[in-house]
């Protein structure tokens, strides 16, 4: 009898063991040590982010290239503890809001996305969904902390609202946010032609500017940008449709402007 017993007991745990399901990729952090996450300091480390990338027809591609370099994320927070987000006031109009927040409240929001949000169940996924001819729009996030830069987009399976509620989430953990203006910026032309449903504005050199588009789209290279042009194009950019042309004489113009530490992939400063 008790040899039976022996028996049963060695293979009731061998069936528990064939049966455990296996265990999650540990994340870089435990929930409950909140002080310790860690994460790069440089003004330009991308601590946390919340993208969407725009859809557009292959064919395009190269056309729709510039006007990314105008995109601005959701929400970002950099190394330098700086929260940096996009306002939708209307259609074509929105402002950029920055704030600069405590270790602790940012500690906090990442511990948020660990447990409640469970970011590191999701995955990155859109390459594999991206073969046809049209790129899809895409909701992305990138969390790096602890020295482990994690990726993940909307084809992972995540809820319907998952992203604009870590989007806002990650909003509102500045107190006291400030309506951002550039100081400088890398401003790129490129020549294009005349389109009819485009919104057009007059840049006239010597009639209140000083910028010449020619000039600038014939060296094919950004300039850095600091002076009295540069908030009045930063405006227009961020006031009007993204199809937006400037009319120079008798040419017409695309202009981007890339903002470090605000703009998309932005180099830095020189």
């Amino acid at each position: 009898m008790r040899k039976t017993m022996w028996m049963i007991a060695v293979l009731w745990l061998l069936a528990a063991c064939q049966s455990a399901p296996a265990q999650p990729t540990p994340i870089p952090f435990t929930p409950s040590g909140a002080e310790i996450i860690q994460w790069l300091r440089s003004p330009q480390a991308v601590v946390f982010r919340a993208d969407i990338t725009a859809g557009v027809v292959a064919a395009d591609a190269a056309d729709n290239e510039l006007s990314a370099l105008n995109e601005i994320p959701r929400c970002t927070i950099y190394g330098d503890n700086r929260v940096v987000w996009v306002n939708e006031l209307g259609p074509f109009t929105i402002e950029v809001l920055y704030d600069i927040v405590p270790d602790e409240v940012i500690r906090a929001f990442i511990d948020y996305l660990t447990v409640d949000e469970r970011i590191y169940t999701y995955t990155t996924r859109a390459d594999a969904a991206s073969g046809g001819e049209t790129l899809p729009v895409v909701e992305q996030v990138t969390l790096a902390v602890n020295g482990v830069e994690h990726r993940a987009d909307g084809f992972s399976g995540w809820d319907a609202d998952w992203f604009n509620r870590v989007t806002r989430a990650c909003q509102t953990i500045s107190g006291a946010p400030v309506l951002y203006a550039p100081e400088g910026a890398w401003i790129t032309v490129r020549e294009a032609a005349f389109d009819l449903q485009a919104p057009i504005v007059q840049w006239l050199p010597g009639a209140g500017t000083t910028l010449n588009l020619g000039a600038l789209a014939e060296a094919s290279e950004a300039r850095w940008l600091a002076d009295a042009n540069l908030p009045l194009l930063w405006d227009y950019l961020h006031t009007l449709p993204p199809n937006l042309l400037f009319a120079e004489g008798d040419r017409y113009f695309e202009i981007a402007l890339q903002v470090p530490g605000i703009t998309r992939d932005a180099p830095a400063a020189p």
